[in-house]
């Protein structure tokens, strides 16, 4: 199922199909925001909200480090928490109005699809923590430690720190990669044009590799904004968080809809 119409018509940006550029999807982004800002950040409070209450429990008991696993492993899931960004912006590409219940449910007709990538993606996030927290004991015991001087003075700890970060920062990339590869473009694909699981996972395991420097581009401007967002301005999650999810719509509609790729692969 081919969709016709070009995301031009919701943005007014002039997509060249020979031409991709992360500035134009980042605008795009933000002026869907704009056209969505009540119920796109309702929504996204909710995450901010939780980030807020996970970062107030673990810091309450000295448990400063144990953030950086928690951190790292939102980009796992966050391709499954864009699933209603995605549908919205699909709908105001067809020039209708959403409402909140866009934003909460997933509709079409391969919804098994999306929910077994939300298991794969949410098992692929518990094994990252469970890893995360394993090294962590490894290296610091099971008691809480407060990221404070001692880490800069003691040399026993600052090189229990930087192991933790290596190792703990290795199987999260690997994670995060795979979570990348499976949800970035498969997400859409079943949304949009109902394609199975498997069909829809081989398209964007292709697609990233066919543009594998632009989607490494992609990858880090989304860990940058995000990592940035999470760690020195979280209440602005509530602006970030829907204006990243409608620009991986633009991703999908510049590379696989106005460049009809997915006739090359199906």
């Amino acid at each position: 199922m081919a969709i016709t119409s070009n995301i031009n018509n919701l943005s007014g940006i002039a997509m060249n199909q020979s031409s991709f550029s992360i500035n134009r999807w980042l605008t795009f982004g933000w002026k869907s925001f704009m056209k969505t800002k009540t119920i796109s950040i309702l929504f996204s409070s909710f995450f901010c909200v939780t980030a807020g209450l996970l970062y107030w429990l673990l810091l309450s008991i000295d448990a400063d480090l144990v953030i950086f696993p928690f951190v790292a492993g939102f980009f796992i899931v966050a391709p499954i928490l864009i699933i209603g960004f995605q549908q919205v912006a699909g709908i105001l590409e067809k020039q209708q109005i959403p409402t909140f219940k866009d934003l909460i449910s997933i509709k079409g007709s391969q919804t098994k699809g999306i929910w077994f990538l939300i298991f794969i993606l949410s098992l692929c996030y518990f094994i990252w923590i469970t890893d995360a927290l394993v090294i962590y004991g490894l290296y610091f015991g099971i008691e809480p430690l407060p990221l404070d001087r001692a880490f800069i003075t003691d040399p026993s700890l600052r090189e229990s720190l930087l192991w933790f970060l290596l190792y703990s920062g290795l199987i999260g990339w690997v994670t995060a990669v795979i979570g990348f590869l499976l949800g970035v473009f498969s997400i859409p694909l079943i949304i949009h044009q109902q394609l199975h699981f498997v069909e829809a996972v081989s398209i964007s395991v292709k697609t990233v590799f066919e543009h594998k420097w632009l989607m490494f581009k992609w990858a880090l401007t989304l860990v940058m904004i995000t990592s940035l967002t999470l760690v020195i301005a979280l209440p602005l999650l509530i602006i970030v968080f829907p204006v990243l999810g409608y620009a991986s719509y633009a991703v999908y509609a510049d590379l696989l809809v106005n460049n009809n790729n997915t006739d090359h692969y199906v």
